[in-house]
């Protein structure tokens, strides 16, 4: 049986976890974000796995407002040095919350602890984690693409059958980059499950 002292301690330790993942997932999104530094270090955006991330690790809906703050003030930094508002912040801007909010959501609906129970059924939990991400950046994909069409005025020659056929070429490549980050998240996840429960075996062998 655990002391109130080693509850309190556990508890601590997974609070300085949680908040070293989010000033990871913060500085990920920074560095990644497009036409920022990832021009520059030829990185694929990050932007959807860090919502998804963010929600599989399971923050709170405030801090899923603090990293959509953080992405709208990178967009408007970016816009304001490069002195292209309109490339970036349109009309169908404030719709990108319905598809970070469905990764989010979908992220904390994905997550899964790591324990003996869950080691048989592994494959099964990344099926199911992968699964719901590929479901919410398709949202994701077509909320921002459909209300661009719709609301940046750029298309009103286009028919929705002609801008669907343009579109779709994009939705591959939209959704690679999410899956690049959050299956290293993952494995990361289990490497660190697993070097915990040795060094846990190690100490209660002594």
């Amino acid at each position: 049986m655990l002391s109130p002292f080693s509850s309190i301690k556990q508890l601590s330790a997974a609070n300085n976890s949680q908040i070293i993942i989010y000033l990871v997932l913060a500085l990920l999104m920074i560095l990644t974000r497009p036409y920022h530094f990832a021009s520059a270090l030829h990185l694929p955006s990050a932007s959807l796995a860090v919502f998804f991330l963010c929600g599989f690790f399971q923050s709170r809906f405030s801090t899923f407002m603090l990293f959509f703050a953080l992405s709208v003030i990178i967009d408007l930094a970016s816009s304001y040095v490069r002195g292209a508002f309109g490339d970036c912040i349109t009309p169908s801007y404030p719709f990108l919350i319905i598809g970070y909010f469905s990764l989010w959501y979908s992220g904390k609906h994905c997550f899964f602890i790591l324990n003996k129970t869950t080691e048989k059924h592994l494959p099964r939990a990344f099926i199911k984690t992968l699964t719901g991400l590929l479901i919410a950046s398709s949202v994701a994909f077509l909320t921002s693409n459909a209300s661009y069409y719709w609301l940046s005025g750029k298309f009103e020659q286009l028919s929705i059958s002609q801008y669907s056929s343009r579109v779709a070429q994009y939705y591959l490549p939209y959704i690679q980059s999410p899956f690049l980050y959050v299956g290293i998240a993952l494995t990361c996840y289990v490497i660190a499950y697993n070097l915990h429960q040795i060094k846990r075996e190690s100490f209660e062998s002594k």
